[in-house]
């Protein structure tokens, strides 16, 4: 409402319901006689709501007489909203119950069977999906702010889910991951978005709707049709094109180095190189296909026959998932790898190109490459070392 977010009130309802709104995200709470209200939390929340602290939970009853006296807005509860509910037929309810969220569910499902089939509960953990499908709930949301997991671990558990929709974080969203889940039919949502150009920034890289506190269908639409916005216009996309652009002169450096130390497609012997976790499948045409066979991957090249002090590496990798590329090198004053001599780069699902440098105050003598940080097959296409 206005510039007030989280109000979970009918009046933010009823203004998100004008301008377009058909799905609504409303936060639940348990009051502490066990009934759910329409609050995020009960500490920042419900200071915002009514200027007050509170050692915890309030009664229902006390709840409905703070918003009577001391809140702007009408914020809800479970029993106002479903009455809203009821008298919007077009609308979904998307849950977001972060204490007990199994319990609430099983009371919204028990009290109000009728309208089941409108609400899309949102599961942080895997293991919630079932029982909440066994509630009745047809579709669910699984939003990942509270999963540990990295982007591979969530598309491996996915499989098993059900799930119709994952919500993310930008970070994630960023990683590759939207795409990842719509080549398996699943859809993806991303909060939380404020700026229609960044809608279409996300929307880009595979993500099919946002969660936003002020952005309308209707005016965004609008502003689309009469040309006032583009992708282009985005921070985001902006950033991106930042990135390409320092990726382009660093590969216009790596060319200008006259001096080749290793390359792939014309030094590698595979006896040469020593391996951890990984499985020699392939080389053919320059390209070594490997399996990672567990979370630290690496391959040990042979010694630089010519220490250098500044060192140009252009690779190119196909990775299963998002991960880290690291180089490990040792120098003629540090003779084994360390966490301190290395250089990392971040890697998308798919085809990846990099640019690296490393410089030291000693001569650098010997490089290890760990292609990524989780197992499964990698092509490396191209691993070349330049200098002056």
């Amino acid at each position: 409402m206005g510039s007030a977010t989280y109000t979970n009130s009918i009046e933010a309802l009823d203004q998100s319901y004008s301008a377009g709104f058909r799905m609504f995200e409303i936060d639940f709470s348990w009051t502490s006689d066990q009934q759910l209200v329409c609050l995020h939390d009960w500490e920042d929340s419900f200071e915002r709501s009514f200027g007050l602290q509170t050692r915890g939970a309030v009664t229902l009853r006390q709840f409905e007489e703070l918003v009577r006296q001391r809140s702007l807005y009408n914020k809800c509860t479970l029993v106002s909203f479903m009455d809203w509910f009821a008298a919007h037929p077009d609308t979904t309810l998307v849950t977001d119950i972060k204490d007990k969220n199994l319990d609430a569910l099983s009371l919204i499902s028990g009290s109000y069977p009728q309208y089941v089939s409108r609400i899309i509960p949102q599961v942080y953990q895997p293991e919630e999906a079932a029982f909440v499908k066994s509630l009745g709930f047809q579709n669910i949301i699984w939003t990942l702010y509270r999963y540990p997991g990295n982007n591979a671990a969530v598309l491996d558990m996915v499989r098993s889910m059900g799930v119709y929709a994952v919500t993310m974080d930008t970070v994630r969203a960023a990683r590759g991951l939207p795409l990842d889940l719509d080549a398996m039919g699943v859809a993806t949502y991303v909060h939380t978005i404020n700026d229609y150009a960044d809608t279409l920034y996300y929307k880009s890289r595979g993500v099919n709707e946002i969660y936003t506190d002020s952005l309308s269908p209707a005016r965004e639409q609008a502003l689309l049709e009469a040309g006032e916005v583009f992708l282009t216009d985005s921070e985001l996309f902006k950033q991106d094109q930042l990135k390409q652009l320092e990726f382009t002169r660093r590969l216009e450096i790596f060319a200008e180095k006259t001096t080749v130390h290793y390359s792939l497609d014309k030094d590698f012997i595979l006896d040469s190189i020593f391996t951890n976790q990984v499985t020699m499948n392939d080389f053919q045409s320059g390209i070594l296909q490997i399996t990672a066979t567990g979370n630290d991957p690496y391959l040990s090249f042979p010694r630089l026959s010519n220490p250098q002090l500044a060192l140009e590496l252009h690779i190119q990798i196909q990775t299963p998932a998002y991960t880290w590329l690291q180089v490990f090198y040792t120098t003629q004053q540090q003779a084994s790898f360390t966490e301190e001599l290395k250089v990392d780069a971040e890697l998308m699902r798919g085809s990846n190109e990099i640019v690296l440098s490393i410089h030291d105050e000693s001569p650098i003598t010997r490089l290890r490459l760990d292609p990524g940080t989780l197992p499964g097959e990698y092509a490396i296409q191209s691993f070349e070392i330049r200098s002056d």
